[in-house]
């Protein structure tokens, strides 16, 4: 179920970040920094 909630929460990152006009690698930049963040938590 978290990686459910994970994949949930790097979608809207990933919308709202192309909504803004980010660029590819900096969307990417930070989708990988919140994939390590939740794993250090959990």
């Amino acid at each position: 179920m978290s990686n459910q909630k994970g994949k949930h929460l790097l979608d809207e990152v990933r919308e709202i970040m192309r909504l803004k006009k980010y660029s590819i690698h900096t969307e990417r930049s930070y989708c990988d920094w919140i994939k390590r963040f939740i794993v250090d938590i959990t």
